[in-house]
């Protein structure tokens, strides 16, 4: 659900030439824009904003600047001022739905930004709406990673911010950059953080691999596996595999071997795979996490919620052009086990439906067509299985291909 999202910013639009490391606008502007107030109401930008409906239409309509042409200022902070029209979604830490992204799509296609660009979004950070420092905040994440110098400046920015949206979307945008001491210290100083949705930030910034082996890291994770919201708790179970410790692996177990807590089945077996699997990388090897997936899909008897149904079919899928040196280095993979296996599960009435079908997947890429055709005899000689004609008609297909 979540993977990754990291190495991307939340919106591309219009990243800042910091966010690459490149300095191609003044210092002097950046700093002139270090003492710059918070955008009043008696702004120009502001004014221009008030002086048109806000409607997508409305939005269009202020913008004068010919395609190719360079925004004014005026204009393109006007654009991100309108996000302080738009309310913020409590529960989700999101942005209400609202038109102003794709506004600024539009408007930005063919057209270049101002050279105040920097300038503007320094400024935009001090706003006095969460709304537009939190879209602000995600300008600065690029594909090419960050600077020193524009992390520590974004992580002052964000020194003393109190406004869940913002501190989330501040760790998302920082989520790579663990390795700057000022980041670290920011992003895991908000681990008591009383709303979830910041916490979950946090564990995906933690179960990143761009952060594994970081002094602090693993305490984290640690901290975050046992977090009081199970929304929080399976967001870093679902990526602590991603540190590739296999300290971890009892943690993600005791998860598993309580029915209790099915519900984060799913994530613990989504470390577990990452662990000894690691598609489509195919780079990680670990016996004890191997082990520990076929003892959890071997637990009978099985019921609609285990094995959880989400934690069957990940061998359905993996790179040929990683594969063969991967399973060359995973000696305790035993192919054989693991087909007799999502035969025991595609074959049993009491196992979900949903995780019958994608067993039937694995065999047929790991297995053969005789194993798939055993499979069939075992399946239609039981007259009791209320899946029978669902689980038949996924054996067909894949004899099919």
């Amino acid at each position: 659900m979540k993977k990754i999202i990291f190495l991307l910013s939340m919106s591309a639009m219009f990243m800042t030439v910091t966010a690459c490391g490149n300095k191609s606008n003044t210092n002097a502007a950046e700093a002139t824009a270090e003492n710059t107030e918070v955008a009043s109401d008696d702004s120009p930008a502001m004014k221009l904003l008030n002086s048109v409906p806000f409607t997508e239409e409305g939005l269009k309509s202020m913008i004068k600047t010919p395609e190719k042409e360079p925004l004014t200022p005026e204009e393109f902070e006007a654009l991100y001022l309108a996000y302080s029209k738009v309310g913020i979604n409590e529960k989700g830490q999101n942005l209400e739905s609202n038109f102003v992204s794709k506004v600024i799509s539009e408007v930005s296609r063919g057209r270049k930004r101002p050279e105040q660009t920097d300038a503007i979004f320094t400024k935009l950070l001090k706003n006095s709406s969460p709304s537009v420092r939190g879209v602000v905040v995600q300008q600065y994440g690029g594909l090419f990673g960050m600077s020193a110098e524009t992390a520590s400046k974004l992580v002052k920015a964000l020194s003393a911010e109190k406004n869940a949206f913002v501190l989330k979307e501040g760790i998302k945008t920082l989520a790579n950059q663990l390795k700057y001491d000022d980041v670290k210290q920011f992003v895991l100083g908000q681990i008591d953080n009383d709303n979830k949705e910041v916490r979950k930030a946090i564990a995906l910034s933690v179960g990143n691999i761009w952060n594994k082996g970081i002094d602090g890291v693993n305490d984290a994770a640690k901290k975050l596996l046992a977090d009081g919201d199970d929304d929080v708790r399976g967001t870093m179970l679902g990526y602590v595999g991603e540190l590739e410790d296999e300290s971890f692996i009892p943690d993600l177990v005791k998860v598993l071997d309580d029915p209790e807590q099915g519900k984060l089945h799913g994530d613990a077996m989504r470390s577990l795979y990452t662990m000894w699997y690691d598609y489509p990388k195919h780079k990680n090897t670990s016996k004890a996490a191997y082990e520990a997936t076929v003892k959890y899909l071997k637990t009978t008897p099985r019921t609609r919620d285990i094995p959880a149904w989400e934690t069957i079919g990940q061998l359905a899928n993996r790179n040929e052009r990683t594969y063969d040196a991967w399973k060359s280095q995973a000696t305790y993979y035993n192919n054989a086990e693991f087909v007799k296996l999502m035969m025991d599960i595609a074959a049993d009435p009491n196992a979900n439906w949903l995780g019958r079908g994608p067993a039937v997947k694995v065999i047929a890429k790991i297995g053969t067509k005789a194993d798939l055709e055993k499979l069939k005899g075992i399946v239609s000689a039981n007259a009791d299985d209320k899946d029978q004609k669902n689980v038949l008609n996924s054996i067909e297909n894949a004899l099919k291909k």
